[in-house]
């Protein structure tokens, strides 16, 4: 696996800086891009107590937050949902995903934080999956974000070991890229309609190097993050959270305080457990639980 060091930081002074910005992000969205894919931003036309970040899943995009980002705006904070490279593409079947970078998702995220710092005078994030690395990456390096909500990260595939997962990921890597339906019963029918149905093999595994640099990283140096919540569903057959849990003890052991494990209990078999069309997410359930995490209530 190869090192991932942070890129440097460069916050919004302001929210015209950061609103101008998003703007930028926002022109990257061509007609390629899926109408309800695009980077999107609910704010109140002021800088806010709190601003929050929401990262997608793999092959997912923003129109994967529909439901929950207006909840949060409706709490008071400033909500910015950008789109990943190669995310959210009309054509459900693009190959392009197969270029993604672990690095790109690294700027990425960085540079979403960067804009969120401009749009609240704190900064949370909350991520699934894929986003959910994302922002255990930002609890690990950046010390300007006060909350990092790492809704089941995918540290290490199914129910395998961090040591097998680093094995196939070395070889997959090796190999020539493949796409793989996400369930090969039904192909183009997975849903939710907001993900790709399938997946580059290339692109995982660029995934499992961020991971790796966040297990690496979480034994030798202390989160520089604020509060760090991993949430995991019980029943998630897609990920180890064994493997999650051993990332939170790692950084419980150089930090003491501010750092938490939760697991979710009576939730089907599932790994996207936001995304509101996903026939098994309960979303009923998980909002309430994700909304109090993050603790952003301004009076």
């Amino acid at each position: 696996m190869r090192a991932l060091a942070p890129p440097p930081s460069n916050p919004c002074a302001s929210r015209e800086e950061a609103v101008a910005r998003v703007r930028a992000v926002m022109a990257l969205d061509d007609a390629r891009i899926a109408p309800n894919a695009r980077t999107a931003l609910l704010e109140h036309g002021e800088r806010r107590p709190w601003a929050v970040v929401l990262f997608h899943g793999f092959t997912n995009h923003p129109g994967q937050f529909v439901e929950l980002a207006p909840l949060l705006s409706a709490l008071g904070a400033n909500v910015y949902v950008p789109r990943m490279p190669y995310h959210g593409y009309a054509d459900r079947l693009t190959r392009d995903i197969a270029a993604l970078r672990a690095e790109e998702l690294i700027d990425a995220a960085y540079r979403a934080v960067d804009i969120a710092s401009g749009l609240g005078e704190r900064v949370a994030v909350l991520g699934i999956s894929m986003g959910g690395l994302q922002c255990a990456y930002l609890a690990q390096f950046r010390d300007d974000v006060a909350t990092s909500v790492c809704v089941a990260p995918d540290f290490s595939m199914l129910q395998l070991s961090r040591g097998v997962t680093d094995t196939i990921a070395w070889v997959l890597d090796r190999l020539p890229n493949l796409f793989l339906w996400w369930d090969p019963r039904i192909k183009m029918a997975q849903r939710p309609k907001t993900a790709y149905p399938r997946f580059s093999t290339h692109a995982l595994m660029q995934i499992q190097h961020l991971a790796d640099a966040i297990y690496r990283a979480a034994r030798n140096e202390p989160a520089k993050g604020g509060r760090i919540t991993a949430l995991a569903n019980r029943a998630d057959p897609a990920v180890n959270n064994a493997v999650t849990q051993d990332v939170v003890k790692d950084w419980l052991s150089l930090r003491r305080e501010g750092i938490e494990y939760v697991e979710l209990t009576g939730l089907p078999a599932n790994h996207d457990i936001i995304d509101p069309d996903n026939p098994l997410a309960r979303t009923e359930l998980v909002y309430p639980r994700l909304i109090d995490t993050l603790a952003i209530r301004t009076p």
